[in-house]
């Protein structure tokens, strides 16, 4: 006698469709954590190191800083960077203004020389002359020199002040400066005043 065999009707496929369905749900989720990271730069919160422009946002304190070269070397040999942080608020005096009188550099590394630098511009009506800037120190050591591009200014005309900074082992930490340059116009004497800031680490 034949024997019939007969096929077994399929189970589960309801339950296959409903795997499926947790597979591609999953995927979906992946996806969206990526995403967020990625939007957020990640779990160590980087934030773009900032060029001497200041054009760029800050680096955030604790995220290694990552500067350009300029290609020049200063005086002492070590190579000079563009200048990290920003420049911010104003200062006024004697008919100079400057815009972004105030540098927060943030972290700096040692053993690289930086310039803040500052525009002076003259909006008065008449000439302008400029004495010798002068560094006060409030925290830590060490000003360097300043460059100073021109010291008379007539109206309208600018001018560039730089101040180079660099810090090795030992002169390491916080460090607060106030930059002062005598402004004379006719009679009158006044004196602007500049500030920088840098916590210079490794």
């Amino acid at each position: 006698m034949a024997t019939t065999m007969k096929k077994a009707p399929r189970k589960g496929s309801k339950s296959d469709l409903a795997v499926i369905g947790a597979v591609i749900a999953a995927i979906v989720f992946v996806a969206g954590i990526v995403g967020v990271l990625a939007t957020s730069g990640g779990s160590g919160g980087g934030s773009t190191a900032v060029g001497g422009s200041g054009e760029q946002a800050a680096a955030a304190e604790g995220d290694t800083v990552t500067l350009q070269p300029t290609g020049e070397t200063n005086a002492m040999g070590l190579p000079v960077y563009e200048t990290p942080g920003f420049a911010s608020g104003s200062a006024q005096a004697g008919g100079i203004t400057v815009q972004g009188a105030d540098w927060a550099m943030g972290r700096v590394p040692l053993n690289i020389a930086v310039r803040p630098f500052w525009t002076l511009t003259n909006t008065g009506s008449t000439p302008v002359s400029l004495g010798e800037p002068q560094a006060e120190v409030r925290k830590g050591c060490c000003p360097g020199p300043f460059a100073l591009g021109a010291s008379t200014l007539e109206p309208g005309e600018s001018t560039v002040l730089t101040f180079e900074l660099s810090m090795h082992e030992g002169m390491d930490g916080w460090h607060d400066m106030g930059v002062y340059v005598p402004v004379q116009g006719g009679d009158a004497k006044s004196m602007l005043e500049l500030n920088v800031t840098g916590d210079f680490r490794n």
